[in-house]
């Protein structure tokens, strides 16, 4: 499996669980946040980080899905303030100039 095939991989999975996490009340989220840590934090050392190195590692990453959930709150909000007329707005993930989008 190429660099980039594992990448994109690990991107989907990280926003499908953002999508799940963001669906339920927050008080229910920590509990998954520590699970994302803990399975962070393990693949980090069997690939050879410090137990210090890899707990950095798993915040960074527990962070960063923490901030993505708080995009797709945001996001659902403003998808339920949109008047049923009016389409949904086109949203582009990268790609060129041309409005193309490479994965």
């Amino acid at each position: 499996m190429s660099v980039g095939t594992a990448l994109e991989q690990l991107l989907r999975l990280i926003h499908r669980r953002a999508m799940k996490l963001a669906a339920l009340p927050e008080d229910e989220r920590d509990l998954h946040y520590d699970l994302i840590r803990l399975s962070c934090c393990k693949a980090a050392e069997h690939i050879g980080q410090s137990p210090d190195e890899a707990a950095i590692t798993a915040n960074d990453m527990v962070g960063f899905v923490r901030a993505l959930v708080g995009i797709v709150e945001v996001g659902c909000r403003s998808d339920q303030g949109r008047s049923d007329d009016r389409p949904p707005p086109i949203r582009h993930f990268g790609g060129g100039e041309n409005g193309t989008t490479r994965i």
